[in-house]
């Protein structure tokens, strides 16, 4: 076992007993970092606009409807709630490791109503803002499906339908060339992707999956759409070679949506290739990150013989469009020297609340493994949590109102609901997806029963909760071999402290494809 495995295995224990050691009591080897997603900033929303019509007053004058100044549950996000998400990040954790941006500044309208111009400088106020609160933070930013004009129909090949350079533009008139490493522009105009090297050797892969999107007319029928594909085989092969630990950060994820039945948003082709691409070097890729749907959920991607090999964490959005969810921000911890993710911290903003006291309260809504009683967020420990959903017992009920980020779901959750859930989750092949949701009759892993989620005054309690799993192995190991890794932790943390600081700017030997 490496010097890095033993260190990662005494930090689990130190978060499994019970929280007699907190990640930051462990050592400064534990970092943190910000994921962000779907601003949909809407420059027309007006308190005194339709919630029927976007909130958008349609030029009308008198406030017709008295709506939040930080949005409504129907409409697009407003500045001061773009405002208000940023200012939460950095009141929360004004000092962490890197910060995650993926995607979808645009808002839900009309194309008749944006042009590429006006995304250009939309995009580029979130990145001012960004830039402007957290100015010695290093980001990663991707772009979101809504993010090009028109909407969906992401370019590739450095060229988009007016003749102009989409995403040199990014670069240029959005600012992402100060958040993006000058090495890693460019590739950049190939297809809105880039790889970054972050401290020793977490290599940040940030992709561009809106160009799989099924409504992307653009790329329905290319083999691969900016050489995207390739290059990642490529930059993963070189990453293992190097023996680099890996995140990838796209907007859309692979697999199914859990909402809808039957509902995925890859190109199945596309689908199939992708997740070849992550089982093949599953090994050094230590988490996934994708925004877009806007609830709160995983998946688990399985290998041979149903071994756990990947996670997808899946972040809800700032914006609370169509009575989705409430706002939100979400917060990782995780080990700096092997890249492991430990835990997930989600926030949110009660809109009713925020609106009625016209003030930004944001508040823990759960933290990932003292909620669901695991030691971590490894792809084992989710596989095991997702198990326990089948059998729609508590741990089904508090994913179920997360999901939503603390918005009551309607209506209830139905048989059909709960299977399309689950399978979502540890399904991501489409055919074994589709195999998964057809088995809609009784069956020993298939829940039968209709659940209901309501609102009570703490939503993250549903009953009686049961012991956590892992105060039996507590309960039964000896009391002296515990004392005795404790005081192991304690000198190796009083040990490490002075050699682990976080590496703030990022580096990338260039790549540049082959455009033909």
């Amino acid at each position: 076992m490496t010097k890095q495995n033993i260190w990662f295995q005494i930090i689990r224990f130190c978060i499994v007993v019970g929280g007699v050691f907190s990640p930051s009591a462990c050592g400064e080897n534990i970092g943190t970092f910000w994921q962000v997603t779907d601003f949909h900033y809407d420059s027309n929303y007006s308190v005194g606009g339709n919630p029927e019509d976007m909130c958008h007053s349609n030029g009308q004058t008198g406030a017709q409807f008295a709506l939040g100044t930080y949005g409504n549950y129907l409409c697009d996000a407003p500045w001061k709630l773009v405002e208000a998400a940023v200012e939460g990040m950095k009141k929360l954790q004004p000092n962490p490791d890197f910060i995650l941006w993926t995607g979808d500044s645009i808002p839900h309208i009309n194309t008749s109503e944006y042009d590429l111009q006006k995304n250009f400088v939309t995009i580029g106020n979130i990145t001012d803002l960004l830039l402007a609160t957290f100015p010695n933070v290093s980001f990663f930013p991707v772009l979101g499906n809504h993010d090009p004009y028109p909407q969906d129909q992401m370019p590739f090949a450095s060229w988009i339908t007016d003749g102009g350079s989409y995403y040199t533009d990014i670069l240029q008139l959005s600012g992402w060339g100060k958040m993006i490493d000058p090495n890693a522009q460019k590739v950049f105009p190939a297809g809105g992707y880039y790889s970054t090297l972050y401290g020793p050797n977490l290599r940040m892969i940030c992709l561009n999956t809106n160009l799989y999107y099924q409504f992307n007319l653009l790329t329905k029928d290319v083999p691969d759409p900016g050489f995207q594909l390739a290059w990642l085989d490529n930059q993963l092969a070189l990453a293992k070679g190097k023996q680099e630990k890996v995140y990838i950060i796209a907007h859309i994820a692979p697999g199914a949506f859990e909402l809808t039945s039957g509902k995925y948003f890859f190109y199945p082709n596309f689908n199939k290739r992708y997740l070849n691409i992550i089982e093949r070097y599953s090994d050094i890729i230590q988490g996934q990150f994708y925004g877009h749907e806007h609830t709160d959920s995983f998946r688990v991607l399985f290998g041979d013989q149903e071994k756990p090999i990947s996670q997808m964490f899946l972040s809800p959005a700032v914006t609370p469009w169509k009575k989705t969810n409430n706002p939100s921000i979400r917060r990782y911890h995780y080990d700096r020297d092997t890249g492991h993710v430990l835990d997930v911290f989600q926030y949110f903003l009660n809109l009713s609340e925020a609106n009625a006291d016209n003030m930004a309260h944001w508040k823990l809504e759960y933290q990932m493994t003292k909620e669901f009683g695991i030691p971590d967020v490894s792809p084992m420990s989710l596989a095991e949590l997702a198990s326990s959903f089948w059998q729609h017992g508590e741990n089904f009920l508090k994913y179920l109102w997360y999901n939503r980020v603390s918005v009551d779901p309607s209506p209830a959750c139905n048989k059909t609901c709960q299977i399309a859930q689950l399978c979502a989750i540890s399904k991501l092949h489409l055919e074994d997806y589709n195999q998964c949701i057809g088995n809609v009759g009784p069956s020993p892993t298939h829940p039968t029963t209709s659940v209901t989620v309501t609102s009570t005054t703490d939503h993250r309690h549903h009953g009686k909760r049961p012991a956590p799993r892992y105060m039996f192995y507590v309960i039964g190991g000896l009391t002296g071999l515990v004392l005795l890794l404790f005081v192991v932790v304690a000198i190796l943390c009083i040990g490490r402290r002075n050699h682990m600081s976080p590496m703030r700017y990022s580096r990338l030997p260039s790549f540049t494809p082959s455009i033909n």
